[in-house]
């Protein structure tokens, strides 16, 4: 079984067809995919698939794109979507340096603020980041212990290490299989296979030979066959690792 930790089924762009793409999903054995939220509305969606569908769960948060819409009322409706059962992190969440859509201060206010969401309702994180992996880092060092998962990971090794000494689980998706992506596929190489999680961020990051097309779970198959590759693994071995990963993250008693 294969578990996609990170998509967004809750984007416009599955509105059409979502039924053929959880059953493409099924087909490939994805056995569970987690549907990732990233302002307020997307989080209801979220959390209402995870209700429609038994192999789908959710994750809830405002992404440091939208931070600048965090509010106390967003607060008080992530916390009641957090007593939802299959909405089962926080997430996704963090800092985002590269376009700024939000302030950085507005940003920091904005995960500081879901950190403790999190904290409260012993909730496992699904954190963003870009350009600001030392920012990031340093907040989460004074904030822990923190259980969750540096999605998309595309910092260098010595913040790898620095965010598994925290006990945090890194993400691989469809970029390891891009032909420039030589210091990710490193990382993944060195990481232990027990700090290491599979998604595909769909409909973003097809990986090859579909880069370019719209991402979907399915073709989290396409990642694992990468990782296994690269970690010079059985593709059964790696399905099954990284599927104890998600179950011990996002399913804790």
């Amino acid at each position: 079984m294969l578990y996609d930790t990170h998509c967004h089924l809750n984007h416009p762009q599955f509105e059409s067809d979502l039924d053929q793409v959880l059953a493409r999903m099924r087909d490939a054995g994805v056995g569970r995919c987690l549907v990732a939220g990233y302002d307020s509305p997307s989080s209801l969606i979220a959390a209402e698939l995870s209700s429609m569908h038994e192999d789908v769960y959710a994750a809830v948060g405002v992404h440091p794109h939208d931070a600048d819409s965090f509010n106390e009322d967003i607060e008080r409706s992530l916390l009641s979507l957090l007593e939802h059962p299959k909405v089962v992190a926080v997430g996704e969440i963090g800092l985002d340096f590269h376009y700024n859509y939000s302030l950085p201060k507005k940003q920091i206010l904005a995960l500081e603020a879901q950190l403790r969401i999190a904290q409260v309702t012993n909730k496992p994180v699904i954190f963003h980041c870009r350009e600001a992996y030392e920012p990031l880092l340093e907040i989460l060092e004074c904030a822990a212990p923190i259980h969750g998962v540096m999605h998309c990971w595309v910092g260098d090794i010595d913040q790898a290490r620095r965010a598994l000494d925290m006990g945090l689980y890194l993400g691989f998706g469809g970029m390891v299989t891009f032909k420039n992506a030589s210091e990710i596929c490193d990382i993944a190489a060195m990481i232990p296979v027990d700090s290491l999680l599979l998604e595909t961020d769909a409909p973003y990051l097809a990986p090859t030979p579909n880069r370019g097309k719209r991402n979907e779970p399915a073709y989290i198959r396409l990642v694992a066959e990468k990782v296994a590759a690269i970690k010079e693994m059985d593709m059964e071995e790696v399905m099954m690792r990284t599927w104890e990963n998600g179950l011990t993250l996002f399913h804790r008693e």
